[in-house]
């Protein structure tokens, strides 16, 4: 064989064998590069899953702190307004238990003594009455101080609307027992005797009280209760 054609051989297989060499490690070169991408992206992907995870796990430990949080809210609330209602129905029971358990006895051993005919017995009977209207009135204001007490409380955590409600009821409470007080002062003069009547304007003005206390509590209680499932 000529030296030549095997001089020709042996370059064309080196020149094929190259040519090879080039395609194969081209393509070995992107297999790796993408090798390499497919594992730059497994890692960014296994990252967001990690952040979504702690995300999701900080969202949850959130939730669950702003449930234990409002739950704690609910209960306060409810307790210290159970408390405050307690308070103010007792208060109320009391009203009517001293006018109409107490006063009664006061009032009879007032005129036992005011119907007499001896001046010093029936001023006697007239300065012991206002004694034990002044013990009744004291007795009530020993009990209001106590809902007064517990709705300074309240108006710590109160919205806007029950701090003007409890306003109300106040004020409705204070005519009230002004207005009671008032019409058992007049109830030991020597006009109310001659003259029943002068106690009407009285007894008009406690029937509007009355209602105004009711309305203002009734309202009281339905915006509390309102504010309670709104937590």
């Amino acid at each position: 064989m000529n030296i030549d054609v095997i001089v020709n051989i042996i370059a064309f297989g080196a020149g094929a064998l190259s040519i090879y060499l080039t395609a194969y490690l081209k393509v070995k070169g992107k297999n790796k590069a993408l090798i390499e991408d497919n594992h730059k992206l497994e890692e960014e992907k296994q990252k967001v899953i990690a952040k979504y995870r702690a995300e999701t796990e900080e969202i949850k430990k959130q939730h669950s702190l702003d449930i234990e949080k409002r739950k704690y809210q609910y209960e306060d609330r409810r307790a210290q307004f159970s408390k405050y209602f307690s308070l103010l129905d007792e208060f109320h029971g009391k009203c009517n238990s001293i006018f109409l358990e107490k006063l009664q006895p006061i009032m009879t051993e007032f005129l036992s003594g005011y119907l007499e005919e001896d001046e010093s017995v029936k001023n006697q009977a007239i300065v012991k009455y206002n004694q034990d209207v002044q013990a009744l009135v004291f007795e009530l204001n020993e009990e209001h101080l106590k809902v007064k007490s517990e709705q300074n409380s309240i108006r710590l955590i109160a919205s806007s609307e029950v701090d003007d409600l409890l306003d109300k009821l106040e004020v409705a409470v204070k005519n009230a027992t002004d207005c009671s007080t008032e019409m058992l002062r007049v109830m030991s003069t020597a006009e109310f005797w001659a003259d029943q009547s002068i106690i009407a304007p009285y007894q008009e003005k406690l029937i509007i009280y009355g209602h105004e206390v009711k309305n203002s509590h009734n309202a009281l209680k339905e915006q509390m209760k309102l504010e309670l499932n709104e937590i």
